[in-house]
């Protein structure tokens, strides 16, 4: 199956707010402060070649097929009503580009081998469902976190939604982004958000776009944007060997950072964790890797230029 990274989501309007959502995770303890629920927005303008969420960069639902669960009973082939699957042998062929995730297949599956990623989702099922732990979120200073893929690609429903969480319900909201879209676009979300953990990869405009697809001038200008705001700011470096983890390129993105104002920064180390997702989406993993990323190396670097340095530990 081919990536979809560029494909755009649905068009939305402030009547009717509604969104493709991945997943929603509760009790998550990595995507800002306390013990949250993180919303997981499907679409995403880059394709990074280590892209831990590989369903989360298509716009679109798509069927998960985990080969290693599946039992070859056969059901799904019954009632797949788009012909994408037939038995071979003691085995199910899924074939991708048939497959229009309609989700007939999935009820079935009594080992759970296919998923839809995916549901589209109104802004009042989704508060209604995280304000149902609103004790947990104040006795540890949680709140919600919108993530993705690229929560900014489906705008008005992101809009929609952290206006409700925040102004309306009085919880803490964070948007964890890229910032990969127009600073007006960016700026509408602020008075609804405590909290921005913003993804900056790297500052070379032609390295960026090798590696994900797409240039980086946007979010660059964006992080100075931001940085200059009263809004708490973390920035996320995804620290990935080959890529950006090299001393120069390191001091390059801590003069950027210091220059900026973001004196925050968290390390994410790479790690081959999503690779199982797509073999199940039957996408390629893009990167292969040897070395381990410098992240010792990486911290000492941020600390001497003044920043305030954390790992994620996954």
């Amino acid at each position: 199956m081919t990536s979809t990274a560029t494909a755009q989501a649905a068009p939305q309007t402030e009547t009717t707010p509604t969104g493709v959502v991945f997943d929603v995770q509760h009790f998550s303890l990595h995507d800002g402060p306390g013990v949250r629920s993180t919303v997981f927005l499907k679409g995403c303008p880059l394709a990074c070649r280590w892209c831990g969420n590989p369903e989360s960069q298509s716009a679109r639902p798509q069927l998960m097929y985990f080969t290693h669960l599946c039992a070859a009973c056969g059901q799904c082939v019954k009632t797949c009503p788009n012909r994408a699957m037939r038995c071979e042998g003691e085995g199910v062929r899924f074939d991708p580009s048939r497959c229009f995730a309609c989700g007939a297949c999935v009820p079935g599956c009594l080992r759970g081998a296919r998923s839809v990623s995916g549901i589209r989702l109104g802004v009042e099922e989704i508060v209604a469902e995280v304000r149902q732990h609103w004790r947990i979120f104040s006795q540890s200073g949680g709140g919600v976190t919108v993530s993705g893929g690229e929560p900014l690609a489906q705008r008005d429903f992101l809009h929609a939604l952290l206006r409700e969480l925040h102004d309306e319900a009085g919880l803490h909201t964070c948007l964890d982004t890229c910032a990969k879209a127009p600073w007006p676009v960016l700026e509408r979300m602020l008075p609804h958000l405590d909290l921005v953990l913003l993804d900056v990869k790297h500052v070379d405009e032609a390295k960026h776009r090798e590696w994900t697809g797409s240039g980086n001038a946007d979010i660059l200008d964006n992080a100075r944007r931001l940085g200059a705001s009263a809004l708490d700011v973390l920035v996320r470096v995804p620290l990935i060997p080959g890529f950006n983890d090299s001393d120069p390129e390191l001091y390059d993105l801590a003069d950027f950072l210091v220059a900026a104002g973001l004196k925050q920064v968290e390390i994410m180390p790479y790690h081959l964790l999503g690779l199982g997702k797509y073999r199940a989406l039957g996408m390629r993993y893009p990167l292969s890797v040897d070395e381990k990323p410098r992240v010792d190396e990486a911290v000492d670097i941020f600390s001497s230029s003044g920043i305030a340095v954390e790992v994620h530990r996954t």
